[in-house]
């Protein structure tokens, strides 16, 4: 094969010899035969990268194992975790079901899913404004099968959003009254999940947790003394995080607290007093210290016991579950979930 035709260089500017020059040194590259001789190295630099990688296991190798794996989902769990699943797949799932004789797993699997979605649609949609339509689709449930899941959703749910607290807190006053293994298995699933998150000093976890056992406090749902218990427990070892926690406590359960138990307020405030003065804690600390005695000066107006529209319960239908924070007793039953 001929070369380019050469162009004379008294004809080419500065620019077109730089041309000149690329291209010739391209053509001598492409060009150019395979010496036999050549070194590794040299064949390397001209060999494409895509033929240098090593060869890759086509992905359509793969496809049809994991559609096998996820075609078995469905099969094996009935909803395939939860997803969404056509009518045509789910009659198909269904006889295959019947067919090998456990017909009665998938059954139970997809209603116990389905009343997982009728709790917890219900419980991320609550407010001050829908909480009687909340409750009664709630109670449109088998809560009494589902204590477990509703217990679970409540907690995740104020864990996420600390805000609502007092809206979850109602709703758990109002099922109490009728259903008042709900509420006791409530506290003490609060219970153990503040001693979790005490022994692992997770102070994000702790202040969610005492939150909502304060307006469950504050609902008659959980007795005063599981309140002066957690104060006591936190302000025995003052430290920055545990003091940072038992003033977001005695925010929210203090009024409560003042009207029912005013000696008890009066023994927390007078630690809050020591700590002030005689401990050693930074002066974040000590400033959330001092912000507390103006709330207690105002009267806790700003954390009412009950907030207005929260108020469903009557006196003479609350129930009071006295769970102690030192139980050695108390079971989670997690297997509810």
């Amino acid at each position: 094969m001929s070369s380019p035709p050469q162009i004379p260089p008294d004809k080419l500017d500065d620019s077109s010899r730089v041309l000149k020059a690329v291209s010739e040194t391209r053509t001598s590259i492409v060009y150019s035969s395979d010496d036999d001789e050549s070194s590794d190295s040299e064949r390397r630099r001209r060999t494409p990268p895509a033929e240098l990688s090593p060869p890759r296991a086509s992905a359509g190798r793969e496809k049809p194992e994991a559609r096998q794996q996820q075609s078995a989902l469905p099969t094996r769990f009935g909803t395939a975790g939860g997803r969404y699943m056509p009518p045509t797949l789910k009659r198909k799932m269904m006889a295959d079901a019947a067919s090998r004789g456990d017909a009665k797993e998938v059954q139970q699997r997809e209603s116990w899913d389905q009343l997982k979605k009728r709790i917890n649609g219900p419980v991320n949609k609550a407010n001050i404004g829908n909480i009687k339509d909340i409750i009664v689709e709630l109670f449109g449930a088998n809560l009494v099968r589902g204590r477990g899941l509703l217990c679970r959703s409540l907690m995740r749910a104020q864990s996420q959003s600390t805000s609502f607290t007092a809206v979850y807190a109602a709703l758990v006053a109002v099922i109490n009254t009728k259903l008042p293994l709900i509420g006791e298995l409530m506290v003490t699933r609060l219970v153990l999940q503040f001693r979790r998150a005490f022994k692992r000093d997770d102070k994000g976890l702790c202040i969610s947790s005492v939150m909502f056992l304060a307006h469950l406090s504050n609902q008659r749902v959980a007795h005063e003394v599981l309140a002066f218990q957690i104060v006591s427990l936190l302000l025995e070892t003052p430290t920055d995080d545990s003091v940072e926690v038992a003033v977001a406590f005695t925010r929210e359960v203090g009024a409560f607290l003042g009207s029912i138990a005013p000696r008890v307020l009066n023994y927390v405030f007078d630690a809050f007093r020591s700590i002030l003065h005689e401990a050693e804690i930074d002066k974040r600390t000590q400033y959330m210290i001092e912000v507390l005695f103006h709330y207690r000066r105002d009267g806790f107006k700003d954390s009412p016991v009950i907030p207005d529209g929260l108020d469903l319960v009557e006196e003479d239908e609350q129930i009071v579950h006295e769970v102690a924070m030192d139980d050695d007793d108390l079971d989670a039953q997690d297997e509810l979930n």
